[in-house]
């Protein structure tokens, strides 16, 4: 067997299994001193070679792990991996308020204070709640018109009038869900006030009969 031949000439392909039989080979076969010692030179050089290469592998396989092990990413409130811990969380919390005294203030409370409950939670959870833990939703929680838009057949019109901000441009496409008075008398928008009113508006009211 050639063996310092295939030691020269492909080396990029040899592996440890070829090294054994080399060394086996350069043993029991008929070779010069000098031609084994070279050999066995060669091929502890390339067994050296070869094991650094192992080793910055392993170094590549194993950096995402202990990046992931020792650095803690920063997590937004509202990414996925925070919606669903949080979502454990609430599902928790909530059981142990449904089954506590003074559970509606305290449902509001919570609502109101935690900073995991927001819009995009509702939406994404929206059946997890009973008819009325929507009103004091709708009744604490600023919502924005795409969320009243989604739920309207849903929600509680009273109390989208009387504690949700919405355009005047919502307003005149729902006129006739709403009761004019409460709108106009007992909600939080800034165009209840005359002055406060597009020309567009003033006039649609005036059609509508609405004279304040």
């Amino acid at each position: 067997m050639e063996i310092l031949e295939i030691l020269k000439t492909s080396a990029d392909d040899l592996i440890s299994e070829d090294f054994e039989l080399f060394r086996t080979e350069l043993v029991v076969g008929n070779y010069s001193d000098d031609y084994k010692a070279e050999c066995l030179e060669i091929i502890e050089r390339l067994e050296k070679w070869n094991e650094s290469d192992d080793e910055s592998d392993t170094a590549e396989v194993d950096k995402p792990n202990k990046t992931s092990i020792d650095v803690i990413p920063f997590t937004p409130v509202n990414s996925s991996d925070s919606v669903i811990s949080f979502l454990e969380q609430f599902k928790s919390d909530m059981n142990a308020m449904r089954l506590s005294d003074g559970y509606k203030a305290k449902f509001k409370k919570y609502i109101k204070n935690h900073e995991g409950f927001t819009e995009s939670f509702v939406d994404a959870n929206f059946n997890l709640f009973e008819s009325y833990e929507i009103d004091a939703i709708v009744s604490e929680i600023a919502l924005s018109e795409m969320f009243l838009e989604k739920y309207f057949s849903v929600l509680d019109k009273d109390k989208i009038a009387r504690y949700q901000i919405f355009s005047e441009g919502f307003y005149m496409k729902h006129f006739a869900d709403f009761d004019t008075e409460t709108v106009i008398k007992k909600g939080k928008n800034e165009w209840r006030k005359k002055e406060n009113r597009t020309k567009q508006f003033d006039v649609f009211l005036r059609l509508k009969g609405v004279k304040d």
